[in-house]
């Protein structure tokens, strides 16, 4: 039983903190922070980075209309 456990987690481990990093590294986020975050929180730390990545594109998203919207400056 303990043997198992401990085989779910590592391969969460080797499966999840690689996915974290490359999702953060595509945001122009550090891979080793968030590979470290993702060895901590395996499971956790892809949703967080998603979060993260999403909320950061809605951003840039809405600073490019706002910008579109303004008059040109005189």
């Amino acid at each position: 039983m303990f043997l198992r456990f401990v085989l779910v987690f590592a391969v969460s481990l080797l499966v999840f903190a690689p996915i974290t990093g490359y999702i953060a590294y595509n945001y122009g986020r550090s891979f080793w922070r968030w590979f470290a975050f993702g060895m901590v929180v395996p499971f956790f730390s892809v949703f967080v980075a998603l979060f993260v990545a999403m909320r950061e594109r809605a951003a840039e998203e809405k600073q490019e209309a706002s910008a579109r919207q303004r008059p040109p400056a005189a």
